[in-house]
């Protein structure tokens, strides 16, 4: 979920990658627009002052012959509208189905028919999907406190999502709420085949969320990015917004490579499993060295992914499988976050943009489990390997 912090982060990712989209070719007059850029908005909880900040961004910039900027926002004070954003202004689109109504947000047939919708009256030779509002690693995000029905909350659950958008040719899903950046949610996008990239936070988005200024100019200036720059891009100027002090970070992931790299991830596990009395040291330090900064607000569940893998490669012996096979996974995982963007304060911890579900006891486990209400156990990745990594652990561990 989004929180207030009281430190800002820097810029942890190289502007070298800016300078390659000044030869992006703009859109010709009278072509399809380069890019649709929608934001899904849900601020009908307590976020509406934000929505308000971030679509005011939008529109000192506004939509151009490229590209066009779209929010679908419901707020707390009324119902939903669909407004092409354009500078200095917003204008409804009345001719969207759920225009100008109570809405629930967390029902995945309204996401779909906004996409649907997008895809007709707005055709682009890429589309991103920005869903923003609180976020809860594996619950999902969209949180809807208001749905006009008899249930009084609901939200989008990852599997909600991946069936909304299965085939939809998204090329960005964005995610302007906390901890969606897990490993667990990724493989889930990339089997669901739910967009090229996925931008996301693996802690805390503050309440600001994106930069959507200086995001929209990069765009508007340079339309003919592709999705990979302009994923770069908006974790660039996320990092350069936060300089500063604020423990937060963004990543943009490649969910083309996220396959591949689990099927890297199984043979490391399967090795583990295979001999966990000898092993569970390295995962104990691999998972006390991933620990976050953020896990004194209570997130102690989620670590960060890439650093165990590190510190178990560090500690195999030389020579062995073990070295060998984790070596090509944290090759594999370099091609899946290529981009990621931190400060000063995450530097103390060196987020790397993937987080997962690791509790550090068997008691800890069993709390969280029944914390997110068996969330967890419904991803893909935990039902593929990583819940029997995680018992073959703690039956060691905690003997």
């Amino acid at each position: 979920m989004r929180h207030s912090l009281s430190t800002l982060c820097a810029v942890g990712i190289s502007l070298v990658l800016a300078l390659t989209f000044l030869s992006a070719p703009g859109g010709a007059k009278g072509q399809q627009a380069q890019w649709t850029f929608a934001i899904y908005l849900c601020s009908d909880n307590d976020l509406d002052a934000w929505g308000e900040m971030n679509t005011e961004q939008l529109m000192s910039v506004g939509s151009t012959g490229a590209v066009n900027f779209l929010v679908f926002w419901d707020p707390s004070t009324g119902p939903a509208n669909l407004y092409l954003i354009e500078k200095g202004k917003m204008t409804e689109k009345t001719n969207f189905a759920f225009n100008d109504k109570e809405v629930n947000m967390g029902d995945p047939v309204v996401l779909e028919a906004f996409v649907d919708y997008l895809k007709a009256k707005y055709p682009a030779n890429n589309l991103m999907l920005d869903l923003w509002d609180h976020g809860d690693d594996f619950r999902g995000i969209c949180f809807d406190y208001d749905t006009a029905s008899d249930v009084a909350l609901d939200y989008l659950s990852h599997q909600e999502i991946v069936g909304a958008l299965d085939g939809k040719g998204v090329s960005i899903i964005a995610a302007d709420g906390c901890g969606i950046a897990t490993i667990e949610v990724a493989y889930e996008y990339a089997l669901g085949n739910v967009a090229q990239w996925f931008v996301a936070n693996q802690n805390y988005v503050p309440l600001q969320g994106f930069p959507y200024d200086t995001i929209a100019q990069d765009l508007v200036s340079m339309p003919g990015m592709s999705a990979e720059q302009l994923s770069a891009d908006i974790v660039m100027r996320y990092a350069e917004y936060y300089q500063g002090g604020w423990l937060t970070e963004l990543a943009a992931i490649d969910l083309t490579a996220v396959l591949p790299m689990v099927e890297e991830l199984w043979d490391v596990t399967g090795i583990l499993m295979s001999d966990m009395e000898t092993y569970s040291e390295l995962l104990s330090a691999g998972r006390g060295h991933a620990m976050m900064g953020w896990s004194q607000y209570g997130w102690e569940g989620t670590v960060d992914f890439v650093t165990i893998f590190e510190v178990v490669y560090e500690m195999a012996m030389p020579d062995s499988e073990l070295k060998t096979q984790t070596g090509e996974l944290l090759t594999a995982i370099e091609i899946v976050v290529p981009y990621v963007g931190s400060g000063t304060p995450a530097d103390v911890w060196d987020p790397e943009g993937l987080a997962v579900f690791f509790p550090g006891s068997l008691g800890s486990y069993v709390h969280n489990m029944w914390w997110r209400s068996g969330a967890f156990q419904e991803m893909k990745f935990a039902q593929d390997g990583w819940i029997a990594l995680l018992q073959s652990y703690y039956a060691v561990s905690e003997e």
